[in-house]
């Protein structure tokens, strides 16, 4: 039988020789990796996000401020201390009996774990906003359905909500480092009716117990949170008052705040 000519041009082979590997398929025309618009669906833009979580933190917020103005820790401010250590000054939270001292130590307590737990929770959504904030929004930010204009004052407007969720936060610190102090002096005074006899009498073992579970306390160790990283210095107070928020600390914000949280 005659050899067929075109066999060479489909890559036929010959009876007597080895068949060669299947021919690698085609790709798919382009058609099929078409993208069509309307299947698009676009996820929540990330200032947009930013602005909910505000909100958010906002509403949290408002009932912990209340309860921090009920709470009225400033009455527990200790004054003069260093007069009434080295004088004979008057003690305006002196109880003049150990039932009283230990009473009023429970009350400082309770209103120490009444701001903690709650200032926790707001500190790890500040910082899940902070990381956002930095993560998604800086000079490049752009979105197609916003005016520069809008993207300007929305951006000011993330900007100014953080501001004043540490100003929020550092209420919440100063609070407690009254209720710390308090606590401190009340077992100074505590201390005066160690062996004391009678019934003003508390044993040693009892007072260092109770100073060593009000140091786990006030430490932030019993939960798990150090909370002094929002002590507002200098510098702080200055941009919160400019309106300013310092991103390129954010870095070491963001680890120190991390470092408090345990996270």
């Amino acid at each position: 039988m005659p050899t067929n000519p075109y066999d060479d041009l489909f890559d036929k082979p010959a009876p007597d020789e080895p068949r060669k590997s299947e021919p690698v398929p085609a790709p798919e025309p382009l058609a099929a990796y078409s993208f069509d618009p309307g299947s698009y669906v676009a996820g929540p833009d990330a200032l947009d996000a930013i602005l909910d979580m505000m909100l958010a933190f906002n509403k949290k917020a408002e009932g912990f401020s209340q309860m921090l103005s009920k709470l009225r820790v400033v009455d527990h401010e200790v004054k003069n201390k260093v007069a009434r250590i080295f004088f004979v000054a008057d003690d305006p939270h002196e109880r003049g009996n150990l039932a009283g001292e230990k009473q009023y130590h429970d009350l400082q307590i309770a209103k120490f774990n009444a701001i903690i737990a709650p200032m926790r929770t707001l500190a790890e959504w500040h910082l899940a906003m902070v990381k956002q904030f930095n993560g998604d929004i800086d000079t490049n930010y752009f979105n197609p359905d916003k005016t520069e204009r809008e993207v300007a004052s929305e951006k000011s407007r993330a900007m100014d909500g953080i501001d004043l969720q540490r100003k929020i936060l550092a209420d919440a610190y100063n609070a407690l480092q009254i209720l710390t102090d308090g606590l401190a002096d009340t077992e100074r005074r505590l201390e005066k009716y160690v062996n004391a006899g009678g019934i003003n009498n508390i044993s040693s073992s009892e007072y260092e117990l109770i100073v060593r579970k009000r140091e786990a306390l006030t430490s932030g160790l019993d939960h798990h949170f150090d909370y002094t990283i929002f002590d507002v210095n200098l510098l702080d107070k200055t941009a919160f008052s400019l309106g300013i928020y310092l991103k390129e600390t954010s870095a070491q914000y963001l680890k120190k705040i991390g470092k408090a949280l345990d996270v």
